[in-house]
């Protein structure tokens, strides 16, 4: 039996392209495999260290933009899980139309 769900969001499959930039180096992902939601991301590629500043942009018809920092990071490049930490009110708006985009598509594959 699995335990309580500690997460403070609900999850959804992501394949948009996404832009990690670290520093003046930028990792583009065109199919990103990993999920979504309103506190941040998982996403397949190489491993970062456990609290490397990131910032984040995922293609969209109007692309989302936040910082955020390296939460976890699954080993030979499983991934990486990144939290939002700073996100514009309207970057925020962004977000919620992709997850409301995602969601609809999610059903409509099922």
């Amino acid at each position: 039996m699995e335990g309580p769900c500690i997460r403070h969001s609900p999850r959804i499959f992501l394949r948009n392209p996404v832009e990690l930039r670290v520093g003046n180096k930028a990792i583009r992902i065109k199919e990103a495999v990993g999920n979504l939601s309103t506190g941040g991301l998982f996403i397949n590629t190489a491993e970062m260290p456990v609290n490397t500043i990131v910032h984040v942009k995922i293609a969209a018809v109007r692309p989302f933009e936040a910082d955020g920092v390296v939460r976890f990071c699954e080993p030979q490049g499983g991934g990486v899980g990144i939290e939002f930490t700073t996100i514009t009110d309207d970057n925020r708006k962004r977000l919620d139309d992709i997850i409301v985009e995602l969601t609809k598509n999610e059903v409509l594959a099922s």
